[in-house]
């Protein structure tokens, strides 16, 4: 869900193309430099022309992103989105949490935790058996709703491709995957159009 440009890049007096990655809780840039740099841990991020220019007690990256993208860059590094609004989670919606999640990331300001018709359901996938619940919160979702299912990276109890089936199974379509933390990952299902 962050963002993403193949770009050249200078560090540390070598200058080459590069993959760089601006994620919810870091900047990366991949080979050859291979850079993470936590968000927290960034002191400084500028639009200098097509430059962005990032700053940080162990050093500074340039990344060549343009110029109208080096300053989207900059704008999001010195005020990021919450999780919630990543997600595409408003002010005002009706959201409804199953199982164990953390709250205070996905719920934006301003929204309703409370019981059905749901604008956006987010629902904990810990285990096999909670793939199940995925066709029980069909019907407590809006018809424009989404539910969005949160699952540990990597885990091999639940893949990604079972998650994918039991969506499907429930007639949902998978329309989204995002990063949700450094731990966990999120698909979002909606009804299909011709059934709204």
């Amino acid at each position: 869900m962050g963002r993403e440009s193949r770009c050249p890049v200078s560090h540390d007096g070598e200058r080459a193309e590069a993959r760089a990655l601006l994620e919810l809780d870091e900047l990366i840039v991949r080979a050859p430099f291979r850079l993470k740099v936590p968000r927290r841990e960034i002191t400084s991020a500028r639009a200098e022309g097509a430059a962005l220019i990032v700053e940080w007690p162990g050093g500074s990256v340039e990344l060549e992103l343009g110029e109208p993208e080096a300053l989207r860059w900059a704008t999001e590094i010195a005020h990021p989105r919450t999780p919630a609004e990543k997600l595409g989670v408003r002010a005002g919606q009706r959201v409804l949490l199953v199982g164990p999640l953390d709250d205070g990331e996905l719920v934006g300001a301003g929204t309703r935790v409370e019981q059905g018709p749901a604008d956006v359901v987010f629902v904990a996938i810990d285990a096999a058996a909670d793939l199940e619940r995925i066709a029980a919160l069909r019907g407590e979702i809006a018809r424009d709703g989404a539910i969005w299912t949160i699952r540990r990276k990597g885990s091999a109890e639940v893949t990604e491709a079972m998650v994918i089936a039991a969506g499907r199974a429930a007639g949902l379509t998978d329309i989204k995957i995002a990063r949700i933390s450094a731990t966990h990952t999120g698909m979002k299902f909606v009804i299909p159009l011709a059934e709204r």
